[in-house]
């Protein structure tokens, strides 16, 4: 038996037996998303429970210094940043900075894969939260908000995670990127769904892995009606960042419907310089 319809059967049986091993959020998403959840939280507690995750806390001051949120007076501490970004945002955007964590292979060639992987996935989170900024400006889309669309960016392969865990435990016979791209296709979505309902996602972000590279399909008459699921598409499109099916909605058709502000946003200066500033926080 070949080694990609190996991998195959291997997580077909697993999904079938309910025995694929899902990842947990990292440690400390998963707290910072429980205390928020408590009405009495404070920033104070929260600050206690991010300061462990050094990693966490540095992205997390620079995006709060970042133009991404208007800073204006540097914030030196991380107590600073926190109140900066405010109780309401720091849940989303902790997440969206946490949760390539779940990406930590033993293997050298999967590890080397998996950071390929989470600079991709920056690139379309970074687009994600650019383009939904501009909409809101445009006075479209009230319903998103640019920080869940950077968080549906970071989950959007999401599926990836348990396929890496598995070709990771054997990697004798699995680490090999073509065959890891030959079974994302296949599973991707479907494990990517699993794993942000396994995680207590909300439903308009847990349907983003399943509309990756497909979309939504449909053209859509008002712009109001996008989503997260379409946001993150496009993202990936004028990243470069997904192979779209044949019969996925195209960036023309994206402009079309008014989701994609104008035939020149994505490649004026202005627009590519916040995107690649986005693209460097989320590093």
């Amino acid at each position: 038996m070949s080694a990609p319809n190996a991998l195959y059967l291997l997580i077909d049986d697993r999904l079938k037996r309910d025995e694929l091993q899902l990842p947990g959020l990292p440690e400390t998403a998963e707290r910072v998303r429980a205390a928020t959840l408590d009405n009495n939280c404070s920033l104070h507690e929260l600050a206690q429970i991010i300061q462990h995750d050094a990693a966490l806390s540095a992205r997390l001051i620079r995006l709060a210094n970042s133009a991404y949120l208007g800073g204006r007076n540097r914030a030196e501490s991380l107590m600073q940043a926190l109140t900066r970004i405010g109780l309401r945002r720091i849940r989303t955007l902790a997440l969206a900075m946490a949760v390539e964590q779940v990406f930590l292979p033993r293997n050298d060639i999967v590890r080397e894969f998996a950071a390929n992987y989470v600079q991709q996935t920056r690139e379309v989170a970074a687009a994600a939260a650019i383009l939904t900024q501009q909409l809101q400006k445009l006075g479209r889309s009230h319903r998103l908000h640019p920080d869940v669309a950077l968080l549906a960016g970071m989950v959007s392969n999401i599926g990836l995670a348990p396929v890496l865990k598995l070709v990771d435990e054997f990697d004798d016979s699995f680490a090999n990127p073509s065959l890891i791209n030959q079974t994302m296709l296949a599973f991707g979505p479907k494990l990517g769904v699993n794993v942000l309902k396994h995680w207590q996602f909300t439903p308009n972000l847990i349907k983003v892995p399943h509309y990756f590279r497909k979309s939504r399909i449909s053209l859509m008459d008002n712009p109001e009606d996008v989503s997260y699921c379409d946001i993150v598409h496009l993202a990936s499109l004028l990243t470069n960042n997904a192979e779209p099916e044949p019969a996925a909605m195209t960036i023309a058709e994206y402009e079309q419907c008014g989701v994609l502000p104008g035939t020149e946003f994505w490649q004026q200066d202005a627009t590519q310089q916040a995107y690649r500033q986005m693209v460097m926080l989320l590093t």
